[in-house]
């Protein structure tokens, strides 16, 4: 009986160092404080800007994670891998200056300098600063709702694991690499911000999900005809009449409001980097 209480004994300790790494190291990690600095940005007040900053904000994927009208949605409620909740837009804007919401946006960094780790700032970084300054005119244009949602963020083990193992990537790019304007190569420039989230342009990439492959970029898109690719951009149908999974939703309420002439200009831009690859 001795040793079994010993054994129990020794088992509740192990578990609890266990649990005392895995929340302290990820405490650690979340806390993390990173000294990105603020860069002053000019921001529209036109219509017109707002309207091409909502546009943009659906092209970029804002629109898919914060809720389509920007009132926060719950991606993820599990009691393992915890609550993924991006907030309600108006709210977090109610609290940050237009140089703070640049920051995160860019950067992929909070108000007070902590990483965010499902931003996607890989490809946000990307975005020119006057495009930037009219998703933020976009959001400026929202205001606090009853049914925004409120609920927050929280990490259970599997969540803190995954930060811990480094399966999911702090959101943090620290470097600036944005034009001041939208390049005129407009394909080769929306690959980059919005694309470019989940897609590598010549190899697959698994998604955050675990249950799909996001197929490299640019030998698919060569392979569809104009008519096919156009079609598959804007309702997320491919070649056969397939539904993509998850390409068919982010197609459906983000990417049909790229234009014709947008869409044309990423597949003249996906032949051409098909073409470079090397043979197999």
């Amino acid at each position: 009986m001795r040793i079994l209480r010993r054994i129990a004994i020794g088992l509740v300790g192990i578990v609890a160092l266990a649990m005392a790494v895995l929340y302290g190291g990820s405490e650690w990690a979340m806390a993390r404080n990173h000294d990105v600095p603020l860069a002053s940005l000019s921001i529209p007040h036109d219509a017109a800007s707002i309207a091409e900053g909502g546009r943009l904000a659906r092209i970029t994927g804002c629109r898919g994670c914060h809720g389509a009208d920007g009132g926060g949605l719950v991606l993820v409620d599990d009691p393992m891998l915890g609550r993924l909740v991006p907030p309600a837009l108006a709210r977090v804007a109610a609290t940050e200056s237009d140089a703070e919401l640049d920051r995160t946006i860019r950067h992929g960094v909070d108000r007070d300098g902590h990483t965010l780790f499902v931003m996607p700032t890989r490809a946000h970084r990307y975005l020119a600063d006057e495009d930037r300054a009219r998703i933020i005119a976009w959001i400026r244009s929202l205001k606090p709702r009853p049914g925004d949602v409120v609920a927050t963020t929280r990490l259970g083990p599997v969540g803190r694991g995954l930060i811990l193992s480094g399966m999911l990537q702090p959101s943090v790019q620290p470097e600036t690499v944005s034009p001041a304007t939208r390049p005129t190569d407009v394909g080769r420039y929306f690959v980059s911000v919005s694309c470019a989230g989940c897609h590598d342009l010549h190899a697959p990439r698994p998604t955050e999900d675990g249950k799909q492959v996001a197929p490299a970029l640019a030998p698919m898109g060569a392979a569809y005809d104009p008519v096919a690719f156009r079609t598959l951009l804007h309702t997320g149908i491919g070649m056969g009449g397939r539904n993509l999974g998850m390409m068919t939703n982010v197609a459906r309420s983000d990417l049909q409001v790229l234009t014709d002439a947008e869409i044309v200009a990423i597949q003249a831009y996906l032949t051409t980097e098909a073409a470079k690859a090397p043979p197999r």
